[in-house]
């Protein structure tokens, strides 16, 4: 057994075939197949622990999730886990959804014909428009399983999910509803919101009877099975650089300045951070750094995680779906209240008028499991962004703002869930900035790329695995530009099936341009790639799995 200090210059020394930057589940994933296939694999991490935003951390006894609340396609998460010899007791539990708002209480993960039903029952002038839509998406998901080449089922149908739903439906609620599985107005293209209803509702949103965790430690045992073999993972590692030559991956240097070789990397970091902050500038291709730069992403959330005492609680909310989508009720013939996240700060009963996303979380199967629930509501970036200082490196004032604002979120969800705000032992505030430092995720951003259909007009997925340098690929939500709605267990664009929140739903930051929009279509157009040119076997599975649950 090699001591800490031999163990640091084995792995200094040693010659790797690959080196994943990112031991998130991504990386993990890509990681195992690469062992399996017999290669020398090393897995950096700057944090402590593995897994990213998938793992979970804990508060006076309390379990909060980092991240995902849920993952989709249970058969491929079970086909993999198999097919890397890890599989063996893995079970999972389906989560259900559930709609209060506008005045309204009923299911959202129902299948089709039962959601088609409830819905008409609680819209009658809009049963035709409903049974339209859900006839729609169904050809539409059909075709797709069919031939994911397939033009549109109707090439008369609008891609926008907008325009499409403003000509069938009248009811502002129901176009809500039906444009966003949720109180949002519709934004994206109709396959990605065909997607959405499948998995919500057909393929099912699930959970791990172990936890979300044991997926990651279930990854590092495949990893290393033999400690301080030719395969490892590296925690408290952080990579500070792509080395590159000649257009060619060398390597990576560390934040302590040790350098180590290999001749491939892939990154399981974001499309941002490792090519605006691991990589000189120099070596990436202009118009492709430019085109990164200033691609639209998707925003990111507000999360109030609470620990309860659960015989001060009123807990049948919960009753028939764990997770809820709850937003107050506002009259149409007022102006719906919006934020303005331009002002230095923001009113607490502003933030809580959003829609928020409300869950009763954690593993059940554990015998001492406490009670918790998690809280979530779209949040600005740039708003917090003030009270950054650096890396976890916060103002003064951030700690008594955020909790302010928590507080405003609590007030108001103690009006769906009777006694709340008496039941909290514990209470633990994330903000963008949390998710960007934490999970590694540029600008807190829940899901990569933007989902807007005016950021992204096409109806094909664009796989961007492959980069220009030669020997660094790309794994994690950003190794694809649009939403992928196929079943290619092979494709990059599987990370689509990670949609258990709405909060995947999120819209393009609001000051991206067309023009950079322009760029953006452009470039990823002529440098897609696929992954049947990737030089070792298991770097095809690399962008095939996991971001399945890499998200929130």
């Amino acid at each position: 057994m090699f001591d800490q200090e031999s163990c640091g210059i084995f792995f200094m020394r040693m010659v790797w075939d690959v080196i994943v930057i990112g031991a998130g589940i991504g990386g993990l994933t890509a990681a195992s197949y690469l062992v399996k296939e017999g290669l020398r694999v090393l897995v950096l991490d700057r944090n402590p622990h593995i897994g990213g935003t998938a793992y979970v951390y804990h508060r006076q006894g309390f379990t909060f999730p980092m991240g995902p609340l849920g993952f989709s396609h249970p058969d491929l998460v079970k086909k993999v886990f198999d097919e890397l010899g890890i599989g063996e007791g893995l079970n999972f539990l389906r989560v259900h959804y559930r709609l209060r708002a506008f005045g309204l209480d009923g299911p959202l993960s129902l299948p089709f014909s039962e959601i088609a039903a409830e819905l008409r029952n609680q819209f009658p002038s809009g049963a035709k428009g409903v049974e339209r839509f859900f006839r729609d998406i169904k050809k539409w998901i059909s075709n797709r399983e069919l031939d994911p080449e397939t033009q549109r089922p109707n090439p008369n149908l609008p891609l926008s999910a907008s325009e499409y739903l403003r000509k069938l439906i009248k009811d502002w609620r129901l176009r809500r509803i039906l444009g966003s599985l949720g109180t949002r107005e519709p934004y994206s293209n109709l396959p990605l919101l065909a997607a959405m209803w499948n998995l919500m509702c057909n393929v099912g949103i699930w959970f791990p009877e172990e936890g979300m965790k044991s997926f990651c430690e279930r990854l590092k045992r495949a990893i290393e099975p033999i400690p301080n073999s030719d395969r490892m993972i590296r925690l408290n590692k952080g990579v500070t650089k792509i080395r590159v030559k000649h257009g060619k991956v060398e390597g990576v240097t560390l934040e302590d300045g040790n350098e180590i070789d290999a001749p491939y990397v892939i990154s399981n970091a974001d499309y941002r951070t490792t090519f605006l902050k691991l990589l000189d500038s120099h070596t990436i291709p202009s118009k492709w750094y430019q085109a990164i730069s200033n691609a639209p992403l998707t925003s990111s959330i507000f999360q109030v995680c609470l620990g309860i005492d659960p015989n001060k609680i009123d807990l049948s909310l919960f009753k028939e779906a764990s997770r809820v989508i709850y937003r107050r009720k506002f009259d149409m013939d007022q102006e719906e209240e919006k934020i303005d996240w331009t002002q230095s700060k923001i009113d607490p009963r502003g933030l809580a008028c959003q829609e928020i996303e409300v869950s009763l979380w954690g593993n059940r199967r554990e015998k001492e499991a406490k009670t918790s629930i998690i809280l979530r509501v779209e949040a600005n970036y740039d708003h917090f962004a003030r009270y950054r200082l650096g890396w976890r490196k916060r103002s003064q004032e951030y700690q008594n703002y955020k909790t302010q604002l928590a507080q405003g979120i609590v007030r108001e969800v103690a009006h769906l869930v009777p006694g709340l705000e008496n039941s909290i032992l514990i209470m633990d505030v994330a903000t963008p900035l949390t998710f960007e430092d934490q999970g590694g995720r540029s600008q807190g951003a829940v899901a990569g790329w933007s989902w807007n259909y005016e950021d992204f007009r096409d109806d094909e997925p664009k796989e961007l695995i492959l980069t220009p340098i030669k020997g660094l690929y790309m794994n994690r939500l950003s190794s694809l530009l649009s939403p992928f709605y196929g079943r290619n267990s092979h494709s990059v664009g599987e990370w689509k099936t990670s949609c258990p929140s709405p909060y995947l739903r999120h819209r393009s930051h609001p000051k991206d341009s067309d023009s950079r929009r322009s760029v953006w279509r452009n470039l990823t157009s002529d440098l897609s790639l696929r992954t049947s040119k990737l030089p070792y076997p298991g770097l095809k599975k690399c962008g095939s799995f996991f971001e399945i649950i890499g998200s929130k």
